[in-house]
């Protein structure tokens, strides 16, 4: 199964975990002192809040995918012009392995 994976950065970690989690109906599966996940099922997301040094907003997209061997053709599918026209940074990973390629845009 494929899951979005997106990363927003936050003024208030504790504020967010209480929006989200009532968004969600669901409290985090992970969090620490700057941050908080959630694993969703419906629809299949990876949704992360952390609180830092930088602007609120997006931080990240991504695409969350089962094996490696999908990896290819997600690489395939964000490169070019429709990922570099959304300006935002991306990365896909393997939720099992937790193997990560990332790229930034500039």
């Amino acid at each position: 199964m494929k899951r979005l994976h997106l990363h927003v950065i936050v003024d208030s970690l504790s504020r967010a975990v209480g929006f989200y989690s009532g968004l969600f109906g669901a409290r985090p599966c992970c969090a620490g002192p700057t941050y908080a996940n959630w694993r969703i099922d419906e629809p299949p997301m990876n949704f992360a809040a952390s609180q830092t040094n930088r602007p609120r907003g997006i931080a990240h997209f991504g695409i969350e995918v089962e094996t490696p061997d999908e990896l290819p053709a997600i690489d395939r599918a964000l490169r070019g012009r429709s990922r570099t026209a959304a300006g935002t940074p991306w990365e896909v990973s393997v939720r099992k392995q937790q193997v990560h390629r990332k790229e930034t845009t500039s």
